[in-house]
């Protein structure tokens, strides 16, 4: 970790050493401490650091940027003069309308100093009860947990100057027997907030209850979707269109269903990066706060997020969601709303559906509805009569996200905080939904 003064003061030389007619620079540092574990036994331990520096220099109507992580005072030099080359070398973009304008960024505290100082031997104690757990009941229990910390500074010629240190921490456990397997996953800025114990027993149960699967013929099923699995599907969504520039470009699945009600009135997702309730970022690449952003509301597709480039085309403030340095815009601290029901209630209103832990290998086949083929894995049951009649042979799908949503029947009353790579994360209840069209069996 740099810290606040060093790497304010880095960025400050950086853009000392500019001759582009406006420049900023960001900065994203990441110290990852990972405690790899299979076979019932810790095998890796590893601990990375990384630094990277991100310069964008503009010359006119002409945009150059710049990578690197030699933070030397050479290093820094070049990557500061080869971004306004590149900007001399590309064509004028009358879209652009100059860097932003500062603005200040709330604080956030989602810093935990345990979490920070968590050693390797906190983790492998951690570890060796999950290992323990699984092996009593025959299991091979693998996984991983990590601890970190993730630092963002933001300074440009226009005055903004921004930083941002926070912590996180994170569990995957997977068990298997010859016949099943379960998963379980959990996260958060605070070490203390994972429950290893519960976490495992959940992978566990999965493990054991998911013995000797049979096949199910493809087709339409009512599905009970654990969190895990609603994850996947904000994901999907935030990536393949809850961003400005996807809209713009016509490629979104919001184009043809802006300002309708295109999912169930329980339906309500939104993004916050500033919710210490996920894995918040109170500011964007560019140094602008992030804003609350409602994307759907009781099933109406409200608006998608924004950075200073796709607002300026419409006339409108940018809303904090610059990703990285050279992307579009994304929504990365999503939220759905919870609702009454539980899983075991999803389940016992369910004359005949499947119950999914988690979709694994989803990918995009067409964006108008963001339609998604993937796999159920780690836990796939057979509803009979309002109970789990039997596990079920994993299915192969391809499903509108956004026509499941439509049909949602009943929302859970308890999220889950799922941290994804990269600083994405979702807080998500089960959905117990009327329809999702399975195409396949895996093998």
């Amino acid at each position: 970790m740099i810290g606040e003064r060093a790497a304010l003061a880095l960025l400050e030389k950086g853009l000392a050493y500019s001759k582009a007619q406006e420049t900023d620079l960001y900065l994203s540092g990441q110290d990852l401490d990972l405690t790899r574990f299979a076979g019932n036994a810790i095998h890796q331990n590893v601990i990375h650091s990384n630094v990277v520096l991100n310069i964008r220099a503009v010359e006119g109507k002409r945009v150059g940027r710049a990578t690197t992580n030699d933070l030397g005072d050479a290093g820094i030099q070049k990557a500061v003069d080869a971004a306004r080359q590149a900007a001399l070398l590309m064509p004028e973009d009358p879209d652009f309308l100059g860097l932003p304008e500062p603005s200040t960024p709330p604080q956030v505290a989602s810093w935990d100093e345990s979490t920070a100082h968590c050693s390797p031997g906190l983790r492998a104690g951690l570890v060796s009860g999950i290992c323990a757990l699984g092996k009593a009941e025959q299991l091979n229990t693998s996984g991983a947990c990590r601890t970190g910390i993730q630092e963002q500074a933001v300074v440009s010629s226009r005055g903004v100057r921004a930083y941002h240190a926070g912590t996180f921490a994170g569990l995957i456990v997977t068990t298997r027997s010859d016949t099943a397997a379960g998963w379980a996953k959990g996260g958060s800025w605070r070490l203390s907030d994972v429950d290893t114990e519960a976490l495992t027993r959940e992978a566990v149960a999965k493990a054991i209850d998911g013995r000797d699967p049979l096949p199910v013929q493809p087709g339409p099923f009512s599905v009970v979707l654990d969190p895990y699995a609603v994850d996947d599907i904000l994901e999907a969504l935030s990536l393949y269109g809850m961003g400005a520039q996807a809209v713009q470009d016509g490629r979104s699945w919001m184009n043809d269903v802006l300002g309708t009600q295109a999912m169930h009135p329980a339906v309500t997702i939104w993004d916050d990066g500033s919710d210490t309730n996920g894995w918040p970022v109170p500011f964007d690449a560019e140094g602008m706060p992030r804003q609350r952003v409602d994307i759907v509301v009781d099933g109406t597709v409200t608006t998608p997020v924004h950075n200073s480039y796709t607002a300026g085309k419409e006339g409108i403030s940018s809303t904090g969601h610059q990703s990285y340095f050279i992307g579009p815009p994304i929504a990365s601290n999503l939220f759905m709303q919870e609702g009454d029901s539980s899983v075991e209630k999803m389940i016992a209103s369910t004359e005949r559906g499947l119950y999914i832990t988690r979709f694994f290998y989803t990918r995009l086949v067409h964006n108008k509805g963001c339609v998604m083929t993937g796999m159920t894995r780690d836990g796939t049951f057979l509803i009979e009569n309002g109970e789990i009649s039997h596990p079920v042979k994993d299915l192969r799908f391809t499903q509108s996200y956004t026509g499941a949503l439509a049909g949602v029947e009943a929302v859970g009353q308890e999220t889950r905080l799922i941290l994804n790579e990269v600083g994405f994360a979702t807080k998500v209840p089960a959905l117990k939904l009327s329809s999702f069209n399975f195409t396949g069996v895996t093998v």
